[in-house]
């Protein structure tokens, strides 16, 4: 009786678990090809209640957390996703941010270590354990760090970190001429990145002075029509 018992038991499983993976696979595809995140993260929770197994469905769905500031649910995700699918470098970066965000610096700069360890020339994950290294207080790795990331070719955002956390560091010890040449370097790279208010003087962005010249050409179209609208009458 207990054998009929588990033979029905393994055979019900093994029908049911092509369709669930199929049904699976079909709000996996959902979720890559939804535009909004709310509803990219449902696709991927549904798909993940049908098969947990879905290694992707984690990074995809770890990545999207992160992004929305809810590191420790993107911690979870990268977590499940390296068991199932192995270590890799920027799986091991992503834990390391998490916990970076978090303020956890020991497990953040473990994790970057791990990262750096399966890609040496890994310049985000230098970049990264750059700046959790100065939070933690140690410059000088920081700034090891931060150099070794600025002489690798790489993303330029990640080296553009790098020069940001190099600048705040010469600043903060009075270095004003490394810190003031860190600080542009990292405009240069990024400019997108939030500018900091230097001591005595403020570099704006591209897109402030994009604005300006917008501004600035309406001015010029507010001085012209009313200009022509207010113009006195001829003396003829």
């Amino acid at each position: 009786m207990k054998s009929a018992v588990l033979f029905l038991i393994t055979t019900v499983l093994l029908v049911a678990t092509p369709a669930h993976s199929d049904e699976a696979m079909m709000y996996f595809n959902l979720g890559v090809q939804e535009s909004v995140t709310r509803k990219k993260i449902e696709y991927f929770t549904k798909a993940l209640e049908l098969d947990p197994r879905l290694a992707e469905v984690y990074e995809k769905r770890g990545m999207l957390y992160y992004w929305q500031g809810k590191y420790q649910l993107s911690i979870e995700d990268f977590t499940a996703y390296t068991k199932l699918a192995g270590a890799n470098g920027e799986s091991y970066r992503m834990l390391g941010m998490g916990y970076l965000k978090k303020r956890f610096y020991e497990p953040a700069v473990h994790y970057f270590t791990l990262a750096i360890n399966m890609e040496l020339e890994r310049v985000e994950a230098y970049a990264n354990r750059a700046e959790a290294y100065r939070l933690m207080g140690r410059d000088e790795e920081a700034i090891r760090d931060a150099s070794k990331a600025i002489g690798l070719r790489g993303d330029p955002r990640s080296r553009a970190d790098a020069y940001r956390t190099r600048f705040k560091i010469y600043w903060q010890r009075g270095e004003d001429k490394l810190a003031r040449a860190d600080y542009r370097r990292s405009v240069e790279l990024d400019p997108r990145i939030v500018l900091w208010r230097y001591p005595d003087k403020r570099y704006p962005s591209p897109e402030e002075i994009s604005h300006l010249g917008l501004y600035g050409i309406i001015g010029i179209a507010f001085v012209w029509i009313f200009g022509k609208r207010l113009r006195p009458p001829d003396k003829n």
